[in-house]
Order: C-alpha cells, then sequence, then structure tokens
C-alpha cells in the first residue's frame, strides 16, 4: 500500500510498533506488529524508514515506468469478479470485507486498487443501462473514488459468490439473509457494499476486464 498524510513515514511507524513484536507488546500494546506479529520477522507489516526509503521502495511495486512491476495473479478460471465500492474503501470496510470473504471459503486469487473514470465505469455498467433505476448512480459511485477488484474462486463461484453477497438492497439483505457481506456492510443499493458478477458466464469477462484490459 501507498500510506499519503501529514509525516506519513514516521506516523505510519508509530501505527506499527517496534520492530520486534515481543518488544511491541511489551512498550506498545494496540500497535499492529504487537497486535499481529510474532516476533522479530514475522511482525506482521513493514514501514519505509525514511523518505529516501519510501521512494525507492514504492517504486519497486508501483513503478513510474509500465512493465517492470509485479504481475497480477489472476487465473481466469472457475471464478467471479467482486468489487469493493469506493464508499466501503473511504468508510475503512475494507478489511472486514476481505476477512468476511476468506472466512466464508472463498479463495481471493487476485486483488488490485483501480480508480474509474466515468467511460470505464459505464463501460462495466452497460448491461445494467436501462435495467434497473440505479445505473446512473452506480456509475457515479464506482468513479467517485478508488475501489478494488478481486478474483474470487471457489465452487460454482459465480453462483455461490452472488449467493453470499445477498440481495442488492441491504436493508431487504438485513431482514431475510442477515450474514450476506452486503447485509454487514451495505447502506443503500447503490452504497451497497460490493459487486458482483450477476450472471454465471460473465464471470471471466468481468474479471479480464480489470485485470487484462484496464491492468493491462
Amino acid at each position: 500500500m501507498e500510506v499519503m498524510g501529514d509525516e506519513a513515514v514516521s506516523t505510519w511507524r508509530k501505527i506499527l510498533g517496534p520492530t520486534d513484536s515481543g518488544l511491541a507488546r511489551k512498550d506498545a500494546a494496540q500497535s499492529l506488529q504487537a497486535q499481529f506479529g510474532t516476533d522479530g520477522t514475522k511482525n506482521a507489516a513493514h514501514g519505509s524508514d525514511s523518505l529516501a526509503s519510501a521512494a525507492r521502495e514504492l517504486e519497486f511495486f508501483f513503478p513510474s515506468t509500465t512493465g517492470h512491476g509485479p504481475s497480477n495473479t489472476a487465473t481466469y478460471t472457475d471464478c467471479t469478479c467482486c468489487i469493493i465500492k469506493p464508499h466501503a474503501i473511504s468508510e475503512g470496510l475494507t478489511g472486514g470485507i476481505l476477512a468476511s470473504i476468506t472466512e466464508a471459503g472463498f479463495e481471493i486469487s487476485a486483488l488490485q486498487m483501480f480508480s474509474m473514470d466515468r467511460a470505464n465505469a459505464e463501460e462495466f455498467f452497460e448491461v445494467y443501462k436501462g435495467v434497473v433505476d440505479e445505473y446512473s448512480s452506480m456509475v457515479s459511485e464506482l468513479c467517485s473514488g478508488p475501489c478494488m477488484a478481486l478474483e474470487i474462486r471457489g465452487t460454482e463461484a459465480p453462483r455461490t459468490f452472488r449467493e453470499y453477497c445477498g440481495p442488492a438492497d441491504p436493508e431487504i439483505a438485513r431482514h431475510l439473509r442477515p450474514s450476506t457481506l452486503r447485509a454487514q456492510f451495505g447502506k443503500n443499493k447503490v452504497q451497497n457494499a460490493v459487486h458482483c458478477t450477476d450472471l454465471p458466464e460473465d464471470g471471466i469477462l468481468e474479471v479480464q476486464y480489470f485485470f487484462k484490459i484496464l491492468d493491462g
């Protein structure tokens, strides 16, 4: 992740805590390395120790010239697409959604952040144009900030993951299927936390749209 903010390097290091998780549990019990690390090596997370290191490390993962970064891990087989919507990203729900997906037995085989422009959002949601009243609002939401695209794999992934996402309206989901993703994390029919592929035959196509077309 690229983390931005005032005094980002020192602030993030403070959130991480001491490098040795044992020391972190003594001196900074609420830090990430205290909560999730086990020792000085398996200490959960890394943070750049200087502005120079931050610049070098960001260039490694997010190179300014294309073609040199790590390749995505999408398989395009036995899969379906999930998008964590911008409102959920901005509300800090990403971790909870990802944890819920894996705890439900699904494999997240690829994951990447995208910033959609309106043309891309309209193209991606074109199948809903003239079909659902919320089409324009869905497009606006998808290009309102960063979103996260996932390739989801599992047994009959398009059908089973769609069932796990629940009804499009979170209020209905909370009444009928309270354990679904939209029941847990959604606000309304547009800001309903996640998009999932509706038609089984579109699962691979939607994954390819993000991980081959947009990432290409």
